[in-house]
């Protein structure tokens, strides 16, 4: 007859070999995508560039830049004026938070807002300068 401690020993066991042999399963189906993601796409390399162009023209065909570029231009004003706005009042709302201390969850997420208003702002000064190099 097994003891009681061979009984918990080999339940033990066999629930640390089950818990491995799942892990491995997952690992290997999770290679097993990543290497599935690398096959080779259907098109061809030579097509690639004209692919990309017959796409790109798509899209700026649907913008009408030549007939929407000052709505477009007024859009890109009017959201940076907004976002230069907001970015003033996160800076002067929430200066004494930052002063106080600045590592505090509050300040930190203060200061990634001010941080994302500043990056919005640069967006939609690269957008402007792309909708002033459109024919």
């Amino acid at each position: 007859m097994i003891s009681q401690d061979d009984l918990y020993r080999i339940v033990g066991l066999a629930v640390v070999l089950i818990f491995v042999i799942s892990i491995a399963v997952k690992a290997f189906s999770y290679q097993t995508k990543i290497l599935e993601g690398m096959t080779n796409s259907s098109i061809d390399k030579d097509k690639v560039s004209s692919s990309v162009t017959s796409n790109n023209d798509k899209i700026a065909d649907t913008l009408l830049v030549s007939k929407y570029r000052s709505e477009y231009e007024d859009t890109i004003i009017n959201l940076e004026k907004g976002v230069s706005t907001a970015l003033l009042s996160e800076v002067i709302h929430n200066a004494d938070n930052i002063s106080s201390d600045p590592t505090s969850k509050k300040s930190v997420t203060a200061i990634e807002n001010i941080n994302n208003l500043k990056t919005f702002r640069e967006t939609l000064n690269q957008a402007m300068i792309i909708l002033d190099k459109t024919a």
